[in-house]
Order: structure tokens, then sequence, then C-alpha cells
């Protein structure tokens, strides 16, 4: 599965122009390979929108990019509504939960969203097999984690996204899980460097 993580910044005057334009992308689930999208503000910066997508492979998502995509994005009247835009792509490596983490995309209220970089290739095992042993474990036994995904790029960057059901609970997990997992993980190693969003779904912006 290949992941699209989009950041947006956005001027307040153009902030209802971005998200009604947003809804152009609609559009998307007609096309072959498509499988959901979910995304909203940050709740820590309420001028950056937060975009993650997910497509079956590379090949459909090359598709859509080379024969729709500009297409939907010139209908949608989304090129001047924001001042600048991030995009970075991922390949899926494992779930953090029992299930995908699209098959709750309609469901979730909260996505979380670290984007990670280890410099050296004996450091990205280590975060690898932490992701996995310990902080999706961890994650897995919060109340209220839905579903969540790890995901990497070449050259140490990695994706954590993960779906809550509402702030309550992701909160419970930042005061009574993170600092454990925290410890445990050596993610405050001076050569892990992550960037976090933590996005307010807008129920508007889903396709699936």
């Amino acid at each position: 599965m290949l992941i699209k993580w989009i950041k947006c910044q956005v001027n307040e005057e153009n902030k209802s122009s971005f998200s009604n334009a947003q809804k152009g992308w609609g559009e998307l689930k007609q096309l072959d390979g498509f499988i959901g999208q979910i995304g909203g503000w940050d709740k820590n910066n309420p001028f950056e929108a937060g975009i993650i997508s997910f497509w079956r492979d590379d090949r459909s998502y090359q598709a859509f990019m080379e024969q729709q995509h500009d297409g939907i994005f010139e209908k949608s009247n989304q090129r001047n509504t924001y001042s600048n835009i991030s995009v970075q792509i991922f390949e899926k490596m494992f779930n953090i939960s029992t299930t995908d983490m699209t098959d709750f995309l309609s469901k979730g209220s909260l996505l979380r969203v670290a984007d990670c970089f280890v410099e050296t290739n004996k450091q990205q095992l280590e975060f690898e097999h932490m992701q996995k042993e310990v902080w999706s474990k961890g994650m897995m036994a919060s109340p209220g984690m839905l579903a969540g995904v790890f995901a990497e790029k070449k050259n140490g960057r990695y994706l954590v996204a993960s779906l809550w059901d509402n702030d309550r609970s992701h909160q419970w997990y930042v005061d009574n899980k993170l600092p454990a997992l925290i410890q445990s993980s050596g993610v405050k190693d001076p050569a892990i460097r992550i960037t976090g969003s933590l996005i307010k779904v807008n129920p508007k912006w889903i396709v699936f």
C-alpha cells in the first residue's frame, strides 16, 4: 500500500475556500486503486491542513497523477487557497492494529501523524524494531485507538499514523502511556527527529 501525506499552509481568509475545495476530491473514489482519504486542520496549528490518502500501489497512484490529478485539481479551484504545500510518499510496512486503518476512516475523529527521520542504517533497524515491539503494542493497548499504520520512505524517513475515536482517548494515551513508551523506545535520541501533527478530522473531507 502507498500512503500520501500532504500538509498545506492556509491563510485565515482562505480557510473556508480551501475546505470547500477539498470536498472536490470526492472524485477520487471512482478511480482504480484508490482506497481512501482523510484530513482536517491541525489542532496545534490552525492554519495548517493535513491530509493522508491511501492507494493500492505505486502503479495505480502514478496512473492517477498522469491522467486525473490535474483535472480534479483545476476543477476544485484549490490552487490559490494555500500558500505552501508539502507532499511525501511512503510505503506501508505494517499495521498498528489487528485491522487496516482504512477500515476506520469514517469512524475516527482525531488523526495523529508523526513524520520521522532516523540517521543511520543501524538506528533505522532499531527504530523499526522498537516501533513494532514497543510503540505498536503500547498504542494497541490504549482505549480509543482505532487503528494505525507504520510506513517507510528511503533514506531513513518514516511515517506513523494513528486514528482515534476522540480527543479524550488520545489525551489519556499521552498522559498514561506515552511517557513510558518514550523511555523504552529511545526516541529522544538526537539522531531521531520527529515532526508531529494532530489533525481534527473533518468528515466532509473523507473519501472512501
